[in-house]
């Protein structure tokens, strides 16, 4: 059994992006959020970057911690395929412990296809395969002793989740938690389990959906009240920056600006794991967010979500 400062679970998924200036951002009403990037139906169009890379936010954060020098493995569930092949690749070479991956035969790896815009903003086709199959099965809690635990999106598996919670408080490992919108489907169930999450990572249009705090109200988002559950809740706003709320005290911080957004694929995995990394390395809740800042603002200058993550050296300046 080795000792780990962070073990991180969740999602391994291949990414490939393409990116274009051609790409077309229109507005129209009848698409839910009212902003759509499209392609002329039946045309061909030439793209200048396409990049294939590893995602997901399990290795996402898993990368981010090791760069760190944090002692890091990962739980993920691929196939037993070409892309899994790649991304075990990229987790080694930022040695992460990839003993606790699985790789089932009959499963498809998760892919995505992430169309990035030339202000950065990008829309995601994704099959889900492997990455949404994780079971309890699956995780060796028994085998892993760590300091903390990151939980990224679990396929909407709030029984594994509260596997996982209940064996963190009996063992006294810290836990962090970024849940996907397939969790907090099931709001009811997540809410519940906050109390043993010290810090929860989500953003202003989950927060609505999970609270039911009508956010999209710049008065109510700007107010000083507090969201129960978690010790510390950290609800981001893009580049704006965002709110944290520390045992029901709340504080605003801002974003960094950026001259030009290359990606925006993977900032959120990068505040996450760069806040987390901070708190391990003895900072502060407010000043691990400085370096949360830091982490996503770096991968915010590069297609992906793993290229642009700081260095020890490079985050704690």
């Amino acid at each position: 059994m080795s000792n780990y400062d962070v073990v991180t679970i969740g999602s391994a998924v291949l990414d490939i992006f393409m990116k274009s200036d051609k790409f077309k951002v229109v507005q129209s009403s009848d698409i839910p959020g009212g902003i759509a990037m499209c392609e002329i139906y039946g045309g061909k169009m030439e793209v200048e970057e396409v990049a294939i890379v590893s995602g997901g936010g399990a290795t996402n954060c898993a990368v981010s911690f090791a760069r760190k020098e944090l002692n890091t493995a990962t739980v993920a569930e691929m196939g037993n395929d070409p892309q899994s092949l790649l991304i075990q690749r990229d987790l080694e070479e930022a040695q992460v412990d990839t003993r606790f991956l699985v790789q089932e035969e009959d499963e498809t790896t998760a892919v995505s296809v992430v169309l990035i815009a030339d202000d950065g903003g990008r829309s995601i086709m994704v099959h889900r395969g492997a990455a949404a199959m994780l079971t309890k099965q699956d995780v060796p809690l028994s085998e892993i002793e760590t300091r903390w635990v990151h939980i990224s999106s679990l396929g909407g598996n709030i029984d594994m989740l509260k596997n996982i919670l209940d064996w963190a408080k009996a063992n006294k490992v810290r836990v962090s938690l970024n849940p996907g919108l397939k969790e907090i489907a099931h709001k009811d169930k997540l809410t519940k389990l906050l109390s043993q999450v010290e810090i929860l990572f989500i953003n202003r249009d989950e927060a609505k959906d999970l609270w039911g705090i009508d956010y999209a109200n710049d008065e109510l988002w700007k107010s000083n009240q507090a969201v129960p559950g978690a010790y510390v809740t950290v609800i981001t706003d893009g580049a704006r920056g965002g709110k944290v709320c520390i045992n029901q005290k709340v504080s605003f911080f801002d974003g960094e600006k950026v001259k030009k957004v290359v990606d925006t694929t993977g900032a959120g995995d990068a505040f996450a794991s760069g806040m987390v990394a901070g708190v391990l390395y003895g900072k502060s809740y407010d000043q691990a967010v400085q370096w949360g800042i830091k982490n996503a603002t770096s991968v915010l200058k590069y297609i992906g979500a793993k290229k642009g993550l700081l260095k020890l050296g490079e985050i704690n300046r």
